[in-house]
């Protein structure tokens, strides 16, 4: 993959977002967050589902690490392997902020040398840290984290919940394959 291909999918998120942050086709409320421990909040998370798009499009096994850097700013590094656990890894990094006031939930994250930026709101974790729900203000796009693979049913239906209670359309979410008999299963992401 040649470099510019893969500069622009690392910054299709946030094009996304900057592309349709303001054409909601109604307005809703702000997003409500959670109050976040940054320290417990670092290291690996799973991404068990998710708002499919381009950029994301077709991946298994992917995962994020988040990672707190010297200058106060989080190295959020996504990985996922291109439609077969076999293929090769592909990887790339963004670097978030933190929105002051926003109780460590708020990140503006950003791509391209900080040439774009986008908001992203940590609407939920759960006490023990190991689910979170992370999402675009304008509800385009939303993730399901978790720290292990695998997510049973009942939690993941309580996750959409979540979404749905602030104003998503839960039925868009597709699972995301963290292991090969995931793939082709109901309601996985085609591959």
């Amino acid at each position: 993959m040649t470099l510019a291909r893969r500069s622009l999918l690392a910054a299709a998120p946030a094009l996304l977002a900057g592309c349709t942050f303001d054409t909601s086709p109604y307005p809703q409320p702000p997003l409500r967050h959670a109050r976040v421990d940054l320290d417990r909040f670092m290291g690996r998370w799973y991404i068990i589902g998710h708002i499919p798009y381009f950029a994301e499009a077709g991946y298994v096994g992917s995962y994020a690490v988040y990672t707190r850097r010297p200058d106060g700013a989080i190295d959020d590094q996504y990985n996922g392997y291109p439609k077969s656990f076999a293929a090769k890894r592909f990887q790339f990094t963004s670097v978030d902020q933190v929105e002051p006031g926003t109780d460590n939930a708020v990140w503006r994250v950003t791509l391209l040398n900080g040439l774009v930026g986008v908001p992203y709101v940590i609407m939920h974790v759960e006490p023990d840290y190991s689910v979170f729900l992370g999402g675009f203000p304008n509800r385009s796009l939303g993730w399901i984290f978790a720290r292990e693979k695998r997510m049973d049913e009942a939690t993941y239906r309580a996750m959409l919940d979540r979404f749905y209670r602030q104003g998503y359309d839960a039925r868009q979410f597709r699972r995301v394959a963290q292991f090969p008999d995931q793939i082709g299963r109901p309601g996985f992401e085609r591959v």
